[in-house]
């Protein structure tokens, strides 16, 4: 009975995320999948209704993102990656000055105590910080709302930015259907597909490493589409379905707050998101314009979201997933790992 009411209240809150999507793309809206969704539910959570959605569904959504996101590796990525030394160089060095620069505002404006607002600061990896904030004596509610009102921000920015600023022409939304084309479904390179998203998700799973649900799929994938084993992609469906368990697990974030609770901590994380998105804006262009890179990629490099959800949007968007994917996963696992030394040599657990 547990397992069902669980199932039932997964599905009660990804229907209302889909509806949100179904509403973004008949407004024409951008990222449908991920912001309609994440939209409403949030809307919803704030409301007062209480959604939940079983935490594997979002480890599935993971590996089949990670399924996706390998598909756009290929050899010559691999060839690029030397390339990318200054960008991951220069990411780096941006994400710890976000770090510094959201630490020392909630610091001064949010009466958070200094281990909760280093906590809040850290620029993504929601997921590992959260499970590293329970090992001290932190505020872990205060660490989530800073987190994903944040992100809200910077995924809400970003389409904006690339519009207005990168005059970039993002991709028209619609439904998904099931085949674009007349070309047979091959069978074998689907099952060989799936192997890699179910592959990497029992070997993360094995290991107990976090951020393996997404890495090991997207190496599993990158693997398979670069020696030509698998040449087709994963069914649009699926791809949707994947994009809106995301965009809803981050509205529903916000279950248990209310519209005050937003105006009291969620505002200064909203307005830390718009000070990140303007500083990302600002590097992009100035890299842009020294290494005659395109905009659009560079924006999502540097801004501080979460691996997932800006692997997402550069899927979504057709923004050099590879490229935006890989610099994330290494920025999450530098801040993450450079988090962890600091903690266990200069503060004790209680």
């Amino acid at each position: 009975m547990t397992n069902l009411r669980t199932v039932a209240r997964g599905l009660l809150a990804l229907s209302i995320g889909a509806s949100g999507a179904v509403l973004f793309i008949y407004l024409g809206m951008s990222l449908p999948w991920v912001l309609g969704s994440m939209v409403a539910c949030a809307t919803v959570s704030l409301c007062g209704v209480k959604l939940s959605i079983p935490k594997s569904w979002r480890s599935y959504a993971l590996a089949v993102i990670g399924t996706i996101l390998g598909s756009s590796f290929t050899i010559e990525t691999v060839h690029a990656l030397p390339s990318w030394s200054v960008t991951i160089s220069l990411m780096l060095l941006m994400s710890g000055l976000y770090l510094l620069c959201s630490y020392r505002i909630l610091l001064k404006w949010s009466g958070m105590d200094r281990l909760t607002a280093l906590f809040s600061a850290i620029p993504g990896g929601l997921s590992i910080v959260s499970a590293l904030s329970e090992l001290y004596q932190t505020d872990t509610r205060r660490i989530a709302l800073s987190h994903s009102a944040r992100l809200v921000a910077l995924l809400v920015l970003a389409p904006i930015i690339l519009i207005h600023v990168g005059n970039y022409a993002l991709p028209s939304s619609h439904l998904p259907t099931l085949t674009s084309t007349t070309t047979p479904i091959n069978w074998v390179e689907l099952m060989l597909l799936a192997l890699c998203g179910v592959g990497g998700y029992w070997l993360a799973k094995q290991l107990r490493f976090a951020t393996g649900v997404l890495l090991f799929p997207i190496i599993f994938s990158a693997l398979a589409h670069a020696t030509g084993w698998v040449n087709i992609q994963v069914p649009a469906p699926v791809a949707a379905l994947a994009q809106a368990v995301i965009g809803t697990t981050v509205g529903i974030r916000f279950v248990g707050y209310r519209w005050r609770d937003i105006l009291y901590d969620g505002w200064l994380s909203i307005v830390i998101g718009v000070v990140l998105a303007l500083l990302s804006m600002l590097a992009a262009l100035l890299l842009s314009h020294w290494l005659g890179m395109d905009f659009a990629p560079l924006l999502l490099v540097f801004l501080p979201g979460g691996a997932p959800e800006l692997g997402v949007m550069a899927l979504a968007l057709d923004i050099d997933p590879a490229m935006v994917t890989t610099h994330h996963m290494l920025r999450v696992l530098a801040i993450v790992g450079g988090i962890s030394i600091l903690l266990n040599r200069f503060i004790r657990k209680p």
